[in-house]
């Protein structure tokens, strides 16, 4: 029976996310895969972890609050403007993708898909995802460990979108993947460093290949590019107010290297649709070719 490497996915994890991550086995019936994933530096009690369980063809995932992780589930429950539409996109997706999402809060089944039922106050949250048929147990180990990899990375994302997060110091000087110089996880209770987070919402949200030139680098470089792009701030972070909360869906966009520097040369940035029509990119002269 396949057995994926759990530790190697916690290290890709922490890659993605910029937030440390540990993975550890657990026994279920009938011998099947299941683990934990933890994050790394804060106590089990007052934070989260992410239960997977891997059954024939299907993956399970849900998340178990800390004993005394009360303020970080009523903080979810107080995800402003910015977090919920992405949590609504990142769920559309789960859905189109044929997983179902199930979201509950105080013991009461939510919409996932519509915010006008959600409660204001928090005090228990359930969220899950099951991934079914899923290319798991299969006779491919390489397919099995990618399929896994795709599915803990999305529901993570969908998860740490209602989560309290650091914000970007609006100083911060940005490398060309929009993150700060020198960036370090920064964990204190339930904050978490915001801006690769957003980064991964952004990739979930709008695919790795760039909007601009379709440049894809898994495609190109094979899984030695899976999942690298820029990701560019349609409005810069210069001008952002205090405070500002970044939608991942509107704020933020998938540039290959080329086409993110050729937005720079521009005072504002060029948007993708000019981009495209600069270099003959326009769904329309597409159509056309």
């Amino acid at each position: 029976m396949w057995q994926p490497d759990i530790h190697r996915l916690a290290g890709q994890l922490t890659q993605e996310f910029g937030l440390g991550f540990t993975a550890v086995s657990k026994q279920v019936a009938g011998g099947w895969p299941a683990f934990e994933l933890r994050p790394v530096g804060v106590p089990r009690e007052i934070a989260f972890a992410v239960d997977v369980a891997l059954g024939w063809r299907s993956i399970t995932l849900s998340l178990t609050p800390g004993a005394f992780a009360g303020p970080l589930v009523m903080a979810m429950g107080e995800a402003d403007e910015g977090a919920r539409p992405t949590f609504l996109g990142l769920a559309r997706i789960c859905v189109e993708s044929k997983a179902a999402v199930s979201l509950k809060v105080d013991g009461i089944e939510l919409n996932p898909h519509d915010l006008s039922g959600w409660p204001s106050e928090w005090h228990r949250v359930g969220l899950s995802l099951v991934k079914s048929p899923a290319v798991v147990n299969t006779e491919d180990d390489a397919a099995n460990d990618m399929e896994l990899r795709v599915w803990v990375q999305r529901y993570l994302s969908l998860a740490l979108s209602l989560m309290p997060v650091e914000e970007l110091e609006p100083e911060a000087a940005l490398n060309p993947e929009g993150l700060p110089e020198g960036a370090s996880v920064r964990i204190e209770v339930n904050r978490y460093e915001r801006s690769r987070i957003n980064r991964a919402a952004c990739i979930e949200l709008h695919g790795d290949s760039c909007l601009v030139c379709e440049f894809n680098f898994g495609r190109a470089f094979g899984e030695a590019g899976r999942g690298f792009i820029h990701v560019h701030h349609v409005i810069p972070v210069s001008e952002l107010g205090p405070g500002y909360r970044v939608n991942p869906a509107s704020d933020l966009v998938p540039l290959c290297p080329n086409c993110h520097g050729m937005a720079h040369r521009f005072v504002p940035p060029a948007s993708v649709e000019q981009l495209r029509e600069l270099g003959g990119q326009s769904p329309s002269r597409r159509n056309q070719s």
